[in-house]
C-alpha cells in the first residue's frame, strides 16, 4: 500500500489542506483531505468536496468527431430510487452538456446508496466511485461538450461532496479535521470488471476484518410484527434450529412492555415486562441449539414515551425547523456532537452487549440520517452531521475493539445507511425493509453492485418485509444465495404443525448456501447480466451470476420478472474457464450433466421459464 500526500497552503486565507491518496494495488484509489486552520480565529467550512476536478478528458483522442446531440459521450449509472423500499434500483442515464447532479440524505431521501459508475460510451472506459460518508452528499458532473466542439476538445468535470446547511464545520485555531474518504477508480474494461475492482478494493484494504474470522452467517430472528411472548420466542428458536440457522436474535421490542409499540420506549434499554424472567432463558436455549445469540438496538434515538427522554430532554439534538426534536414518531435523535451524550450512548451499547452476553448485535436507525441538526459554535450555526458521524464511527470502532468476536449488523430502516463508511465497521448490512417479488430481484441486483455480496443481507420470509406476498418460495430463496441470508423464526402459528414442504425448501437453500456458496462468497466475483432493472415492479428477465476466483464453481440465477414474455433465455456464463470441464446441475429438475467450459461460456444453456415470478438456479462445479 502506498500513500501520496500533497500539501496546499492558501495564499490569502490561513488554511492548509493535505490531500491524501492511497493506492493498494487494485484499480481503486482512496482520497481524503486534512484541513488545518493555521490562523488565530475560528474558521467556518461552508462547502467541502474531498475529490473534484476533471474526471476524463478526450484531448488525446485525435478524432474528428463532434459532440452534438446525436453523440452520446458519457452515461452515468446510479441508484435511481431514494425512498424507503426503493433501494438498489440501478439505472443508466446520459450525461448531457447541461450536467447531472445526484443527491442523497439532504436534498433527497436517505435510501439511495452513495455510489456512481461513469461509462465512456465512445472509448469504453468505466469509472466507479463510492463516498464513505453517512450524512448528506452530492455528486455533480459537468460535461463540457457542446455541439460546436470536437470530442477531442471535450472534458467531463466532477465533484463529490458533503451536503448540509452551511457551515458544515467550524474549525478552531490550530485544529485539523479529516474529511470522509472518496473511493474512485477507472478500468479500460466492461461494467462487471469495474464492479469487481471496487469489491476487491473494499475487501482488501477498506473494510475491517470479519469477527470470528468468517462471514455469511445464516440468521433467524423474531420481532415486533408479533406480540412477543416467551412461548413464541422459544418456538422461533426451535424452528430456526430446524432449518439450519446459525444466529438467532430478538429484534425491536425486547425492551418494551406488553401492549406498547416498539418505537415508543427506545432509549430505555432494560428488559420489558413481556419477559418476566429476563432474557437468559432465550440465550441458553439458543446456545443449546448450537446457535449464536443476539439483540437489536436503536441507540441513537429516544422514544417519546421513554423514561430517558423525560429525565434528559437535553440529550436531544436541535432541528432547524423547531426548538428541539420532541421524540414524536421517529424523531428524538441524540446530539452525539456532545461528548458526554456520546459517552452515555456508548455506555448503553456496551452494557447491553455485556449484560446479555451477546454474540451478535443488530444496529438500527429509523430517522433521517442526514442529521439536520445544529449547534451554536463560535458565533456560527454549525450543522451537526460531520461531528455526529465522527462520534458514531468512533463509538463502533471502540465497540469492535472491546468485543472482537461480536458479529455486528448494520440497518437503518432498511437500507438507509449502506454507505461504505458505515458498513466498513460492520460484518454486513441490511439493505431494505420491503422486498416483495419482483422488487426483490432489483434490490439484490443493485445492492450487489454497490457492495460485495457477503455484506448484503437478503431475507426469506417474515419481519414485515412483504417478501412472502408474491412469487414461489424458490424465487425468493434463490436470491438469498447471492448475499447473506436471514429467515424469520416464525413460519407457522404458535403450537401449529410445521409445513414440511416449506421447511424443506428453506433447508435446501440453507444447505446450498453453507456448502456451495459460502466457500466462495467472500472472494468470488459477481456478474450482473441485467444490471439496469429499475421499475418499481421490474419487468422482463433478471440474471445474476457468482463465480469463485479460481473459476472452479459458479451459480447463476435466472428470474422471470413482471410482464414476463421471454420464455427462453440463453445463459452464457462469464466467470468460468473455457479450458475446464464442469458438472452442471439444474436446481429445478435436479438433473446433472457434464459439459466443457467453452460450451457454457460461448454457446450457453437454453433456460426456459414458464411464467412470471418463477426462476431457475444453475450450479456449476469443476468435473
Amino acid at each position: 500500500v502506498l500513500t501520496a500526500v500533497i500539501t496546499l497552503e492558501h495564499q490569502v486565507k490561513p488554511v492548509t489542506v493535505r490531500i491524501y491518496t492511497v493506492l493498494d494495488g487494485t484499480p481503486i484509489l482512496t482520497r481524503w483531505l486534512e484541513i488545518t486552520n493555521t490562523g488565530d480565529k475560528p474558521m467556518p467550512i461552508s462547502a467541502c468536496y474531498p475529490w473534484s476536478g476533471v474526471l476524463h478528458t478526450s484531448s488525446d483522442l485525435g478524432r474528428d468527431l463532434y459532440s452534438g446531440a446525436e453523440t452520446q459521450h458519457y452515461s452515468i449509472g446510479y441508484m435511481a430510487g431514494d425512498g424507503w423500499g426503493q433501494e438498489g434500483g440501478f439505472e443508466w442515464r446520459s450525461i448531457k452538456n447541461t450536467g447531472v447532479r445526484i443527491d442523497g440524505r439532504y436534498r433527497r431521501a436517505r435510501h439511495r446508496h452513495p455510489m456512481f459508475v461513469v461509462r465512456d460510451d465512445v472509448n469504453g472506459e468505466h469509472f466507479i466511485g463510492q463516498f464513505a460518508w453517512s450524512g448528506g452528499y452530492v455528486f455533480e458532473f459537468d460535461y463540457d461538450g457542446s455541439s460546436h466542439k470536437k470530442l477531442s476538445e471535450s472534458n467531463l468535470f466532477f465533484r463529490v461532496g458533503m451536503a448540509a446547511p452551511a457551515p458544515l464545520r467550524v474549525i478552531s485555531p490550530n485544529e485539523t479535521v479529516k474529511t470522509p474518504e472518496v473511493l474512485l477508480g477507472m478500468v479500460c474494461a466492461d461494467f462487471d470488471t469495474a464492479v469487481q475492482a471496487m469489491h476487491s478494493h473494499l475487501r482488501k484494504s477498506f473494510f475491517m476484518p470479519q469477527p470470528r474470522g468468517r462471514c455469511g452467517w445464516i440468521e433467524a430472528g423474531i420481532g415486533p410484527e408479533y406480540e412477543l411472548t416467551p412461548e413464541l420466542v422459544h418456538q422461533a428458536i426451535s424452528t430456526a434450529a430446524q432449518f439450519g440457522a446459525e444466529v438467532f436474535f430478538i429484534d425491536a421490542s425486547w425492551y418494551s412492555d406488553t401492549g406498547t409499540t416498539w418505537g415508543e420506549t427506545v432509549g430505555d434499554w432494560d428488559v420489558g415486562n413481556r419477559f418476566p424472567n429476563g432474557l437468559k432463558e432465550f440465550r441458553d436455549h439458543v446456545h443449546k441449539e448450537g446457535m449464536l445469540w443476539g439483540l437489536w438496538m436503536e441507540p441513537e434515538r429516544l422514544g417519546d414515551k421513554s423514561r430517558t427522554i423525560k429525565e434528559h430532554p437535553e440529550y436531544l439534538g436541535v432541528g432547524y425547523e423547531q426548538k428541539e426534536h420532541a421524540g414524536e414518531e421517529l424523531d428524538g435523535i441524540l446530539d452525539l456532537t456532545n461528548p458526554a451524550i456520546a459517552r452515555w450512548m456508548e455506555d448503553q451499547i456496551c452494557r447491553v452487549i455485556a449484560e446479555h452476553e451477546l454474540d451478535f448485535f443488530r444496529l438500527d436507525a429509523n430517522f433521517e440520517t442526514g442529521i439536520i441538526q445544529w449547534n451554536k459554535r463560535d458565533g456560527y450555526i454549525e450543522n451537526n452531521a460531520w461531528r455526529y458521524y465522527e462520534a458514531l464511527y468512533g463509538i463502533f470502532d471502540r465497540v469492535r475493539q472491546r468485543f472482537p468476536n461480536l458479529i455486528l449488523e448494520n440497518c437503518s430502516g432498511g437500507g438507509g445507511r449502506t454507505d461504505v463508511g458505515m458498513v466498513r465497521r460492520f460484518s454486513h448490512t441490511w439493505v431494505t425493509d420491503w422486498q416483495p417479488a419482483p422488487r426483490s430481484f432489483s434490490i439484490t441486483n443493485g445492492m450487489t453492485i454497490a457492495l460485495p455480496p457477503e455484506y448484503v443481507d437478503r431475507q426469506l420470509i417474515g419481519t414485515g418485509t412483504s417478501n412472502n406476498v408474491a412469487a414461489d418460495i424458490d424465487f425468493q430463496a434463490r436470491l438469498c444465495l447471492f448475499g447473506r441470508p436471514s429467515i424469520a423464526g416464525i413460519l407457522w402459528p404458535l403450537n401449529a404443525k410445521p409445513n414440511p414442504v416449506l421447511l424443506d425448501r428453506i433447508s435446501h437453500m440453507v444447505k446450498l448456501h453453507k456448502e456451495f456458496v459460502r466457500p466462495m462468497i467472500d472472494t468470488g466475483r459477481i456478474y450482473h447480466h441485467t444490471p439496469d432493472v429499475t421499475k418499481p415492479d421490474p419487468e422482463g428477465i433478471g440474471v445474476i451470476e457468482m463465480a469463485s476466483w479460481d473459476k472452479t464453481r459458479a451459480i447463476a440465477g435466472i428470474f422471470a420478472l413482471a410482464r414476463f414474455s421471454q420464455r427462453d433465455f440463453r445463459l452464457r456464463f462469464r466467470g468460468l474457464d473455457a479450458g475446464m470441464s464442469y458438472k452442471v446441475t439444474s436446481d429445478n429438475t435436479g438433473s446433472t450433466f457434464k459439459v466443457d467450459g467453452c460450451e457454457l461460456m460461448y454457446n450457453g444453456l437454453d433456460i426456459r421459464l414458464g411464467t412470471a415470478l418463477t426462476s431457475e438456479l444453475i450450479l456449476v462445479e469443476k468435473a
